[in-house]
């Protein structure tokens, strides 16, 4: 889709089947664009799929990550990101296992990120300096990028917003010594918008992401306004839209309702196939693709995130090749880098084009079905065999459907 088609082949209507009506996708409707795809070349951040490690890793954490950090190439991730606050990568035995882990990690073609907040700082310490200290010494080490984790709200008369015990703007100048594709990131909550343009206009990270897929009813309406406006927010000062499902993994969200252990993964896949057919960075985190909870011991979530990765691979219907395969089309098609354009489509489904791919969530609590010759390019979930010329996608699926 180009930036002023507003024509596409999918539209909503109504199929008899038997004694009910069941929501079906037509053939002609038309779009709005709300964000344009990106012509100009792109970095690597502007589009990347980040596998972020939850929790503080250690040392034996970082040694079990530079030994499985194949599972993270197999996936398909462009990045890693760990939170290290009690290493000094410039002093041993961290600094042998930190370069053999950045060493590993670029081998495959994996850039890596360390989360760093100026709350890490120990006590009775200038929090300022120690931060400083500690980012330069992990930039020596080669790299790519400092995540500052998130910014607290804004606090008069500190300003938009208070990073505490950081120096922003000599992080600013440390990372720009190091190239353009170093970065510098952080978060923020969608729950205070003004909160969060602050942020995106004063603090000039290079991805802000945002929790807004997952504290928005689950409902067409309020996630496509959301959507819209994440754009809205970004777009006029060209930062790409940075996406998280964070609060599903941690917990069921209230916004998501009471569900099920076994309910809540389906939903939380259907919003990973969203997410990942959204232009911008998508942030994952490590062990969700095979069904792994981190629990606090980063090592042991490795290495069974390593052994999900080895039972499941090569199985289509396991949650690590649906992954993989969402990633890799993401990457093929160039959809981190493409436009959104809002299709009319049945009542409980959200449709947006994003170049040749039409995305459809079915959030409702029926079936929608869909014209068995469209090409279904990837799913959240299993899907029933065509019937009567229909596929049949099933209350909380995302499919990605071929346009041409």
């Amino acid at each position: 889709m180009t930036d002023h088609e507003t024509t596409a082949q999918a539209a909503p209507g109504e199929q008899p089947r038997g004694d009910q009506r069941t929501p079906a996708l037509g053939d002609v409707t038309t779009t709005t664009v709300v964000h344009r795809s990106t012509r100009r070349p792109t970095s690597w951040w502007q589009h990347a799929v980040v596998l972020q490690v939850r929790g503080e890793t250690d040392l034996p954490g970082l040694e079990a990550l530079a030994a499985e950090i194949s599972h993270v190439a197999r996936l398909g991730a462009d990045a890693i990101e760990v939170h290290c606050p009690g290493l000094d990568p410039g002093a041993e035995p961290a600094r042998g296992v930190v370069e053999e882990f950045v060493r590993r990690a670029h081998q495959r073609g994996i850039k890596v990120l360390v989360a760093l907040a100026g709350t890490d700082a120990p006590p009775q310490t200038d929090a300022a300096a120690w931060h400083l200290a500690r980012c330069t010494a992990w930039l020596h080490r080669g790299i790519d990028g400092i995540d500052l984790i998130s910014a607290s709200r804004p606090v008069p008369p500190l300003g938009p917003h208070a990073h505490a015990g950081i120096e922003l703007g000599a992080l600013h100048a440390l990372i720009a010594e190091h190239g353009e594709d170093v970065i510098l990131t952080g978060g923020g909550t969608a729950r205070d918008r003004a909160a969060l343009a602050s942020h995106l206009h004063e603090d000039w990270l290079h991805i802000t992401r945002d929790d807004r897929l997952v504290v928005t009813p689950w409902r067409p309406e309020p996630l496509r306004a959301t959507i819209t406006d994440a754009y809205a927010l970004r777009d006029p000062v060209g930062a790409p839209a940075g996406w998280t499902l964070a609060t599903a993994a941690l917990a069921a969200p209230a916004e998501w309702g009471d569900l099920a252990h076994a309910a809540l993964r389906r939903r939380h896949d259907a919003a990973a196939a969203l997410m990942l057919a959204l232009p911008g960075t998508a942030y994952l985190h490590l062990g969700e693709a095979v069904g792994v909870r981190q629990d606090g011991d980063v090592a042991a979530a490795v290495r069974a995130t390593a052994a999900a990765v080895a039972a499941q691979k090569g199985r289509p219907d396991t949650g690590f090749e649906r992954y993989r395969r969402g990633l890799r089309l993401r990457d093929e098609l160039r959809l981190g880098t493409g436009p959104v354009g809002w299709v009319d489509s049945p009542a409980g489904t959200l449709a947006f084009l994003n170049r040749e791919v039409l995305v459809l969530v079915n959030l409702g609590p029926g079936t929608v079905v869909v014209p068995a010759e469209r090409e279904i390019l990837h799913a959240s979930a299993d899907l029933p065999a065509p019937a009567g010329g229909e596929v049949s996608v099933p209350a909380d699926t995302t499919v990605w459907l071929a346009v041409s």
